[in-house]
């Protein structure tokens, strides 16, 4: 299920919730942030997030893959 997020929403919390097979797409400004989250919750939490830029939507779309 893709869900589509804004700059007020909270990265960590977000990605912590999603079920394998989630996607949650965020703002391109936000890339920072959502990549070292997803390496951090990837680690602690023993997942595995996938990272991909839309350049044309400027997002960047996180897929839980484990």
């Amino acid at each position: 299920m893709e869900k589509i997020y804004s700059d007020k929403t909270p990265v960590r919390s977000t990605l912590a919730q999603m079920e394998v097979g989630d996607i949650a797409r965020f703002p391109v400004r936000r890339l920072s942030v959502v990549r070292s989250t997803t390496s951090n919750l990837g680690y602690e939490l023993d997942r595995k997030y996938r990272t991909k830029h839309n350049r044309e939507e400027k997002t960047v779309d996180v897929t839980r893959t484990e």
